[in-house]
Order: structure tokens, then sequence, then C-alpha cells
């Protein structure tokens, strides 16, 4: 059983990186307008933490620091979602 848990979070933190990497490539392709430009820095940010705040969950000194890292990876991940909608929307993304 142990072994399952060890193996998802290595998973899952691979699968984060991943995502990470393919989100800053997506950025760094965005149309250069002041529109992308702030929604990107701003997907930029909020990504890049969901992955930074796993990590420091994962190396939290108590339960309840866990649970807050957590949980502000977890606002980054809605947050990130939100400007990928709106690069989305405004049809800023959607030639890349």
């Amino acid at each position: 059983m142990e072994n399952d848990k060890s193996k998802f979070k290595i998973e899952f933190r691979k699968r984060l990186y991943s995502w990470v990497l393919k989100l800053i490539k997506f950025i760094d392709k965005l149309p250069r307008n002041s529109g992308s430009d702030v929604m990107g820095k701003q997907l930029l940010r909020s990504g890049t933490s969901v992955l930074a705040n796993y990590i420091e969950a994962g190396s939290a000194s108590s339960k309840r620091d866990f649970i807050n890292f957590f949980t502000h990876s977890l606002k980054s991940a809605n947050e990130s979602e939100i400007w990928l909608n709106l690069l989305r929307d405004t049809n800023n993304g959607d030639k890349i």
C-alpha cells in the first residue's frame, strides 16, 4: 500500500513538472500584444506556483503546513484555468 502511494506521488510530481514545461512553451508562443502579455505573465506566475507549492507541501513541517501549501497549489491551478480560458476566449491562444 505504501509503495503505491510513493509511486503515485512520484508520478504526480512528474506530471506537474511536465505540465509546467508545456505551459512555459505555450506562453512563449503567445502573440505579442498587451492582452496576451498580461494574461501570459499571470498564467506563468500561477502555473509555476502550482508545482512550487506542491513541492513545498512535500517538505511541510506539520499537517497544517502541508494542507496550507497544498491548498495554495489548488488555488493556483484554479487561477491558471481562468487565464487559459481568457486566452482562449480572446483568441490569443488559438493559433498555437
